[in-house]
């Protein structure tokens, strides 16, 4: 064997073992990224994109991804959750369910806001800081059906199908009080224009996802599953330090009847709150393609 191809040999075995370093570098990458986290991880602000409203202003839509399973970060508004330089508070959450949660509250801004200038949150949650920009610029421009397709409802339309529009909250529940341990049962009566209809709905085309199955990153629900596509109400703690036991945390709407309906009707829930303060909860009125409508309710809850 000569010395060129003893040269030629110990090149191929340096590029051999190169290789197999990357490759195992590249495993290890892999594997950490599918591994999932109870707890002890980052919360990721998203910017989701923004719509127009009729008095010509814009809203700037906002959601988030909690990396983890279980933990759920109360991170207070301000230095650690806020907007800007001075960490303003424009009404984001202070409570971080797990996993993503998109299109989970708007801001407003006027209609001169300039397409340029960013409106920036940021969020520090376990040590980590990160941001999310939103802008207006016109690649950003959403709108219902948009949200919808993204938010579990359904990705297809057929043509000429009725125009849907999001469910209304038929009066506003007032302020609440509760004592620790003692569940607080609330009542949202709600209305809708019966659309989607069960036959509509059977029309959507592709996977579960497009008939308006959960995200892949999504968190498992089987509350959610057992009343997805029906006119419900989705109920969330959104802001308060403790915990807030919603049960169930999706609920059907029924009729006068006490049937489900897809026009008019109210949706109940059972809170219990482990430890006393002022709480804010969430309540999604959404339809059968996941177009909503919201309303908060302040809970101050005793000792």
């Amino acid at each position: 064997m000569t010395n060129r191809t003893l040269a030629k040999l110990e090149v191929i075995a340096a590029i051999v073992v190169v290789l197999a370093l990357a490759m195992a570098g590249y495993a290890q990458e892999v594997a950490m990224s599918e591994i999932k986290f109870n707890s002890g991880q980052s919360v990721q602000p998203a910017y989701e994109g923004w719509t127009r409203n009729p008095d010509g202003s814009r809203s700037m839509w906002f959601g988030y991804m909690n990396r983890n399973w279980e933990e759920t970060p109360d991170i207070p508004a301000g230095a650690n959750n806020g907007f800007g330089a001075s960490s303003e508070d424009l009404g984001q959450p202070t409570h971080f369910l797990p996993r993503r949660q998109a299109f989970v509250f708007k801001v407003d801004v006027p209609a001169d806001w300039p397409a340029d200038r960013d409106l920036v949150w940021t969020v520090t949650a376990n040590g980590t800081t990160l941001k999310a920009y939103g802008s207006l610029w016109p690649v950003w421009e959403i709108d219902e059906q948009t949200m919808s397709a993204n938010n579990g409802g359904r990705t297809a339309r057929t043509f000429g199908e009725p125009v849907n529009h999001p469910p209304t909250i038929a009066s506003q529940l007032p302020a609440q009080s509760a004592v620790v341990g003692q569940p607080l049962t609330l009542v949202l009566p709600v209305k809708d224009d019966g659309l989607p209809t069960p036959e509509i709905r059977a029309r959507g085309t592709g996977g579960p996802r497009g008939r308006g199955g959960p995200p892949p990153d999504a968190a498992p629900d089987p509350f959610a599953a057992a009343v997805r596509g029906q006119f419900r109400v989705k109920w969330v703690q959104y802001r308060g330090a403790g915990n807030a036991g919603i049960t169930p945390p999706e609920s059907t709407v029924l009729g006068a009847d006490g049937r489900p309906t897809l026009v008019e009707g109210t949706s109940s829930t059972k809170v219990t709150f482990d430890r006393p303060g002022t709480y804010t909860l969430r309540a999604y009125a959404m339809d059968g393609d996941a177009y909503f409508a919201t309303q908060d309710i302040t809970v101050t809850v005793a000792p």
